[in-house]
């Protein structure tokens, strides 16, 4: 027994250096509250972790949490891809747990390999290239956040190629199918007055769903006609609103109950209304109007394609979307090119 605390002082010190890259405690404490206050109480944490032969090196849930913190306060990543990240980092160390490697340090590229092609080939959680490619970068960020503390530690995922991903281009709807499903709701039912107003949020204003979840209703000024949006990454724009949705967006704000300050109101006080149930009414109207599914997303390319074919320039829609980058912009110039093949081959007389 006397022997053990001083193995456990041992591990503590061959630790430190890898783990703060050689800074003092006091220094690692520093080093990682530099910044909005990311990690200030995380040292305590990581120093209450039992150190010996047979467990890991830091506590890996505070570890994990760090990270998120990380993601949240200096990456600015939304809360579903911070949700996303802690998942496949989870996942990432219980497949590590059972080979008895829950040290990071300890992670080889083989290993990881070996956990995405589970991933990839299990019949049970059989994934897409789309999410493969998001596991990898949720490693590649991890291992970018430990590096911060320790400069040497090395990069397992840097020989791992990422998968070639599939160049899909968003489905829009025609206009006939959007003016069908935008019809005002016979009744002043509140459902059916929240998940109308919801929709003209997503095609009028080009919002996606997690956006028209989070809207607060001092953010709508209907009167002069704008709306603040908080986007990916915290980044603001201010869109204009059409006239045409002006009576909808009004009838709803009306009626909705009173002292929440979102616009679209949850089932519970001062909450608001999930992006999983904005997603399944709007599924639930489209199958009853249009006879097929309809994500909230194609909504929102709708609106970009129509503007585009109406002739708006990229940088406007660009703006309007709230795109980093107009490349990502630019796939609607693609689906507009493919419609218009589309319209040649079934009317021109020499498509024949």
């Amino acid at each position: 027994d006397s022997q053990k605390p001083r193995d456990e002082g041992r591990a503590r010190k061959k630790i430190m250096p890898r783990l703060a890259g050689g800074k003092s405690q006091a220094g690692f404490y520093k080093h990682v509250g530099r910044s909005r206050g990311f990690c200030v109480d995380r040292w305590e944490t990581f120093m209450d972790t039992p150190y010996n032969d047979n467990a890991g090196f830091i506590n890996m849930k505070a570890l994990i949490e760090s990270f998120s913190n990380y993601l949240q306060h200096e990456r600015r990543y939304s809360a579903n891809t911070i949700r996303a990240y802690q998942a496949d980092l989870n996942a990432m160390l219980e497949f590590a747990t059972e080979r008895n490697k829950t040290n990071p340090y300890e992670w080889s590229s083989d290993l990881i390999r070996a956990h995405l092609a589970k991933c990839l080939n299990s019949n049970s959680t059989r994934i897409s290239a789309t999410t493969l490619a998001r596991k990898q970068s949720t490693l590649r960020a991890f291992f970018a956040f430990l590096r911060r503390s320790d400069p040497e530690i090395g990069d397992p995922t840097a020989s791992i190629r990422s998968p070639k991903l599939p160049k899909s281009l968003p489905r829009a709807l025609d206009v006939d199918a959007v003016l069908a499903l935008l019809h005002p709701p016979n009744s002043n039912n509140m459902s059916a007055l929240r998940d109308h107003a919801a929709m003209l949020l997503m095609y009028g204003l080009g919002m996606r769903l997690s956006e028209v979840a989070s809207l607060r209703d001092i953010d709508l000024d209907l009167q002069s006609q704008t709306a603040r949006i908080l986007g990916k990454g915290n980044k603001e724009r201010i869109v204009p609103i059409p006239s045409g949705c002006l009576a909808a967006l009004n009838a709803y704000r009306q009626n909705r109950p009173t002292g929440n300050p979102y616009f679209l109101v949850g089932r519970k006080k001062h909450e608001s209304i999930s992006s999983r149930t904005l997603a399944r009414a709007i599924a639930k109207a489209s199958l009853r109007i249009l006879g097929r599914h309809v994500t909230p997303h194609q909504l929102r390319h709708s609106f970009a394609t129509h503007l585009l074919a109406g002739g708006a320039n990229l940088r406007e829609i660009q703006t309007l979307l709230g795109h980093t980058s107009l490349s990502t912009t630019q796939r609607y110039t693609k689906v507009t090119a493919e419609r218009l093949f589309a319209i040649y081959d079934k009317a021109h007389p020499r498509s024949q």
